[in-house]
């Protein structure tokens, strides 16, 4: 992972993929909530394995109750 990358743009998720929150985003509105599912959707598999962890962040975030 490309961690100087990441810092200059925070919506960046995984660097070896060149994936970024939105896309990670759109497998999840798909119901797409496994990691390599996630990366399959959008044509590509993991590699390091180092964006797992924000992935995973980002599915539990769509799971939790957004009150109005």
């Amino acid at each position: 992972m490309d961690e100087q990358r990441k810092q200059q743009d925070p919506t960046l998720v995984c660097t070896c993929n060149d994936l970024y929150i939105d896309d990670i985003e759109a497998a999840i509105i798909e119901g797409i909530v496994e990691y390599v599912e996630i990366m399959q959707y959008n044509d590509t598999l993991p590699r390091c394995g180092e964006c797992d962890c924000h992935v995973q962040l980002l599915v539990e975030a769509s799971n939790t109750p957004h009150s109005d």
